[in-house]
């Protein structure tokens, strides 16, 4: 359909990951998900069905021309940066071809006369955080609500549907910037990295973490500016509502005191900041 009626497309970016994925027998993995992150090179495995385990990884899009012409040889050279893992895959049997592309990413206007687009075919990114049925179902319903209102006499056609796509790229716009990131490969900022580093451990933050990569709770929440500590040394907050520069350190010491109330929290749609800012450590405490 986008073919043939060829939308608007809007905040495009090139394909920056080459990702490939297949599947392999007698590869154990006692039903976790692995996960490994090297320089320029990130892969995982999972369970899947028929006692199976899927691999899926890449690199960077720059090599991607010439990295295709040998997949699984380059995939053993990735594998072999985690030793535990590479030991492990050389006795498992590959139970399927090498399967991936790169691809760009945009947004399409969603709609017009006697047509309407859901899921990749109006907004598209990189597969990294697989957030792709997630985006085609709320995308259905959201359509069909429109479409249900159009239909009804309820309001205009062009009404509904530009309520639609304006819904769509505001619920999606923090995950598709997360997911453009992540797919560069490149290491996180610093006061990125200080956050992350605080999440470990700690099983409420880890949750936290782990919905907002499900698409649960939008990045732009969980990864505001006033979740991600300033430079150590400066852990004063400012009054309760206020945002900006005072608010140092907030998540590390949010991961590190707030009681585990996380998954109440999300319920609510409250950010980290929420939180902290109502039970804020007295001025001048040391988060470090």
């Amino acid at each position: 359909m986008a073919e043939t009626v060829r939308p608007e497309q809007y905040n495009e970016k090139p394909p920056l990951l080459a990702a490939y994925y297949t599947y392999w027998s007698d590869l154990p993995i006692d039903g976790r998900f692995e996960t490994y992150i090297r320089a320029r090179r990130g892969f995982a495995a999972a369970p899947t069905h028929d006692g199976l385990t899927l691999t899926v990884g890449g690199w960077p899009h720059a090599e991607f021309e010439t990295n295709k012409r040998d997949v699984e040889g380059n995939f053993r050279k990735m594998f072999d940066l985690a030793p535990e893992f590479a030991d492990r895959i050389r006795s498992a049997k590959r139970a399927a071809p090498f399967a991936g592309a790169a691809v760009t990413n945009y947004f399409r206007k969603p709609y017009g006369p006697g047509w309407a687009l859901v899921g990749d075919a109006g907004y598209n990114k990189d597969p990294i955080t697989a957030q792709g049925i997630n985006d085609a179902f709320r995308d259905a319903e959201r359509l069909a609500g429109g479409v249900g209102e159009a239909l009804g006499g309820a309001r205009p056609f062009e009404a509904a549907m530009a309520d639609y796509q304006q819904a769509r790229d505001a619920q999606v716009a923090s995950m598709y910037d997360f997911t453009c990131e992540l797919a560069t490969l490149a290491p996180p900022p610093p006061e990125r990295a200080q956050l992350l580093g605080a999440i470990a451990g700690r099983q409420w933050a880890m949750d936290g973490f782990a919905q907002m990569n499900a698409g649960t709770i939008p990045p732009a929440q969980f990864l505001s500016p006033q979740n991600i500590a300033a430079p150590a040394g400066a852990y004063s907050l400012p009054p309760r509502g206020v945002a900006g520069s005072g608010l140092s350190a907030t998540a590390t010491w949010w991961i590190r005191n707030c009681p585990p109330s996380w998954s109440s929290v999300s319920k609510r749609n409250r950010s980290i900041t929420d939180v902290v800012q109502s039970s804020p450590p007295a001025a001048g405490r040391d988060m470090s």
